[in-house]
């Protein structure tokens, strides 16, 4: 039995699952895409004989499950190949990589289906899904249109959010700080701006008055829901993400029995094994679905709740991802991600992000 996880070196849920399975006796490679062409050799044969025959430089042909983590686009080009030749041979590696993708381990559960989780990932077949699934949606406009977001903005009293479609990060070249830019409400002096409005394309939402942000991450059936106390923050009254200081209190909550029935609709809409569901808390204690990422972050909720086995629990599932799996948590040793920090496995993450981070010319974090 063994798990592949296809995610970076510098990603830390993928490290800290390599050292939950290595402690269970499973086998757990990583595929870094971004390594390749340069730093990976792959091969695939196809005949009229005989089914497809796969070599990829540190891996198997088989697996249990496929994690599909982190997809990054191949980056690693030799610096021996001539400038003029670096953009085209590129273009051959990632559409490369993609075919070999789409079809390497065809007998692996692969959490989640590429198909399902590229759908998952569009905002406007999230939106849809999630009312279809009976939950209420923010109004929303995804628009580039600066005469139609004026229009949104004034149609809601100007109680409107701005969102990106995908993370907004610069890299200070200077200090090497990281920058990012979360949902932040629109102003009437930020209309002003044409250039910026059609030059990036973005989500805007009426806003909705909040009791708290829910974050609820599935794996199957199972669940683990946390309820944040994001408008006792400094930071995060917006944007819970943005509570960098994590001023928010949080608890484990469970779900009752309709807005769970409605998850595991939203879930076989989706087509996901695995994902983090993000909603608003009314005041009345109504939820209003905002978004789902279907590879979002959980290891932060157990290190700052201890007592959610979010590491176990992923652990167990990448054994047997199924929609109606449910983690039985006395069957399953424990692997806790406060453990993974103080093992000797994290030093050594530690160097890998290093390396990633050094000068490297095959990695652009900006």
């Amino acid at each position: 039995m063994a798990v592949l996880i296809i995610t970076e070196r510098n990603d830390i849920h993928g490290s800290a699952l390599i050292w939950a399975l290595n402690r269970m006796g499973v086998r757990c490679d990583r595929w870094s895409l971004s390594e390749f062409p340069e730093q990976q050799r792959t091969s695939v044969r196809i005949s009229n004989s005989s089914n497809p025959q796969f070599r990829v430089s540190g891996l198997s042909d088989t697996y249990q499950s496929i994690w599909a983590r982190r997809m990054a686009r191949p980056a690693a080009i030799s610096p021996e190949l001539a400038s003029a030749d670096v953009e085209m041979a590129l273009m051959q590696a990632r559409q490369s990589c993609e075919g070999v993708r789409s079809i390497f381990s065809p007998q692996s559960v692969w959490i989640n289906p590429l198909d399902a989780g590229e759908k998952a990932d569009l905002k406007p077949q999230q939106l849809l899904a999630a009312r279809k699934a009976g939950f209420a949606i923010p109004e929303t406009l995804l628009s580039n249109d600066p005469a139609e977001i004026r229009r949104f903005y004034g149609e809601n009293g100007g109680k409107v959010v701005c969102k990106f479609f995908t993370p907004a990060l610069w890299k200070n070249r200077v200090t090497g700080a990281l920058n990012a830019v979360f949902t932040a409400p629109l102003t009437q002096e930020l209309l002003e701006d044409d250039a910026a409005f059609i030059s990036c394309p973005a989500i805007y939402q009426r806003y909705v008055q909040k009791k708290s942000d829910v974050r609820i991450t599935f794996f199957g059936s199972s669940y683990h829901a946390v309820r944040i106390w994001s408008q006792r923050s400094s930071m995060g009254a917006v944007d819970f993400r943005s509570d960098l200081r994590f001023e928010s209190p949080m608890e484990p909550m469970e779900l009752g029995p309709e807005i769970l029935e409605r998850c595991m609709e939203l879930s076989s809409q989706l087509g996901l094994l695995h994902g983090s569901y993000d909603f608003v808390e009314g005041p009345d204690g109504s939820f209003t679905f905002l978004e789902i990422n279907e590879m979002g972050q959980f290891l932060w909720l157990e290190e700052q709740l201890p007592q959610l086995p979010l590491l176990s629990i992923f652990a167990a599932f990448s054994l047997d991802p199924r929609p109606d799996v449910r983690f039985d948590q006395g069957q399953w040793p424990s692997h806790s991600f406060p453990a993974f920090l103080q093992s000797e496995a994290y030093p050594a993450f530690q160097t890998d992000c290093d390396r990633v981070s050094a000068a490297n010319p095959f990695w652009y974090p900006e």
